[in-house]
C-alpha cells in the first residue's frame, strides 16, 4: 500500500470522527408540571422545544426532579417556595408570568358568586386578608390585583337563592379544593384536618356569611377532590372552588370566577444538578451537552491505532 493511500484513508476516517457529535447526550431541557396547570399550559404554548413532563400532583413533580428525572420544574412561585424550604438543594432559578387565583362557582350562580365577592371585600378591606397572608406566607409583601369592576356585587343577596339558599340551609358552604398544594392546602399530619391560605380564606369567608344572614355557625367544609374533578366544573358535591386556581379565559367559559384573593407569579425550581439558566427564555433552547467519561476507546484512537498500523505493514511490503 502506497504512502498516499494511506493519508487519504486517514483523513478519510478523521472526517467521521467530526462529524459525530461530542455527547450522544446533547438535547432539550427536560420540565416537570402538574398536568392541567396553568405551567402546564405555559410549557405547551412557549417552550415548544422543551420535553414536558405531566404529574398528576405538584409532590410528584418534585419528587421527578430530586432524583433527576427533570431538569426544573415549574408550578405557582409560593408553592415552589414551600419546597425549596421544606427540601434541601432545591432553589428557585426564576419567576416569570403574573396571575390571579379566583374562586369558582358554577355558571348561574349569580347570589353565591355575589355572596363571595362581598365576603372577599370585607376581608380584604378590614385588614384581616393581610393578617390571613401572613400566616402562610410571613413578611412577604402582600400584592392584590383589584379586578373588581360594576358588575362586582357589592351587597348580600336579600332573599338567597341556588346554591347559596342551599348553603344558609346546611349551614355550611363546601369548598372543593385538591389538598395536596402547600402552603395553599394540604393535610397535617393525622391526615384528616386542611391547613393553608385557602382554608384560612374559606373560614373567613363563611364567617362574613354567617354575620350577613344572622347564623354565628356557619362554616366552611373543604371538600377533597383531584385537580382533574376540579377542572371538569362538575360543582356535584360541592358549592364552589376555592383551590389555587388561576383564572383564565378558557376556564372562564366553564365557570364563574369571583374577584381575585391572591396574586402571584410561576416559577422554576431547580435541584443542585440542574442546569445553569438565567430566565424561563433559556428552558427553550438545547440544554448543554453532557460528555460523560467512558473506558472504552474513542474512536479518534482507534482511527490513529488503524493508521500507525497500516503504515506498519506499508513498509514492511516495500
Amino acid at each position: 500500500m502506497k504512502l498516499s493511500q494511506i493519508m487519504t484513508a486517514v483523513f478519510v476516517a478523521t472526517l467521521l470522527v467530526a462529524a459525530i457529535p461530542a455527547s450522544a447526550a446533547t438535547g432539550n431541557y427536560t420540565l416537570g408540571v402538574q398536568s392541567g396547570t396553568t405551567s402546564d399550559t405555559y410549557a405547551a404554548e412557549n417552550l415548544p422545544n422543551a420535553n414536558v413532563m405531566g404529574y398528576d400532583t405538584i409532590d410528584l413533580a418534585i419528587g421527578a426532579l430530586e432524583q433527576g428525572d427533570v431538569d426544573f420544574v415549574l408550578g405557582d412561585l409560593p408553592t415552589l417556595k414551600f419546597y425549596q424550604t421544606d427540601t434541601n438543594g432545591l432553589t428557585i432559578a426564576g419567576s416569570f408570568s403574573e396571575e390571579d387565583f379566583g374562586i369558582g362557582v358554577a355558571p348561574g350562580e349569580a347570589d353565591l358568586l355575589a355572596a363571595i365577592n362581598v365576603a372577599l371585600g370585607e376581608i380584604i378591606d378590614s385588614g384581616e386578608y393581610d393578617t390571613i397572608f401572613a400566616a402562610s406566607f410571613g413578611d412577604e409583601i402582600v400584592v392584590l390585583t383589584d379586578d373588581t369592576d360594576a358588575n362586582t356585587a357589592d351587597a348580600y343577596p336579600a332573599n338567597a337563592t341556588g346554591k347559596l339558599a342551599d348553603a344558609l340551609a346546611a349551614g355550611t358552604i363546601l369548598f372543593g379544593t385538591d389538598p395536596y398544594y402547600p402552603p395553599f392546602e394540604s393535610y397535617t399530619d393525622n391526615t384528616t384536618d386542611m391547613v393553608g391560605f385557602d382554608v384560612d380564606i374559606a373560614a373567613a369567608i363563611a364567617a362574613k356569611i354567617g354575620a350577613a344572614y344572622d347564623d354565628a355557625n356557619f362554616s366552611a367544609t373543604m371538600v377533597e377532590k383531584t385537580w382533574d374533578d376540579l377542572l371538569a366544573f362538575g360543582y356535584t358535591d360541592y358549592d364552589a372552588t376555592l383551590s389555587a386556581m388561576t383564572k383564565t379565559a378558557q376556564r372562564a367559559e366553564k365557570t364563574d370566577f369571583s374577584r381575585a384573593y391572591y396574586s402571584s407569579k410561576q416559577g422554576i425550581l431547580a435541584s443542585a444538578d440542574s442546569p445553569t439558566i438565567t430566565g424561563v427564555d433559556d428552558l427553550n433552547k438545547a440544554a448543554d451537552p453532557v460528555v460523560e467519561e467512558d473506558d472504552s476507546p474513542s474512536l479518534t484512537v482507534l482511527v490513529s491505532s488503524l493508521a500507525i498500523g497500516l503504515i506498519a505493514v506499508a513498509r514492511r511490503k516495500n
